[in-house]
């Protein structure tokens, strides 16, 4: 289980990370916050699943 918890941090560390990195780089807004609006899903998921 400990595996999992370390997996799942990393996994929302990385969408962070990358989230910033996109968006920095993208020079598009309307792609910018479609990427955006899916990394902070996807990492909304993640916390929300680290709770149970």
């Amino acid at each position: 289980m400990a595996t999992n918890q370390g997996r799942r941090d990393i996994g929302i560390v990385f969408c962070l990370v990358l989230g910033l990195l996109i968006g920095a780089f993208i020079k598009r807004v309307t792609i910018g916050l479609i990427i955006g609006l899916a990394l902070g899903l996807l990492t909304a998921s993640l916390i929300a699943n680290r709770k149970r």
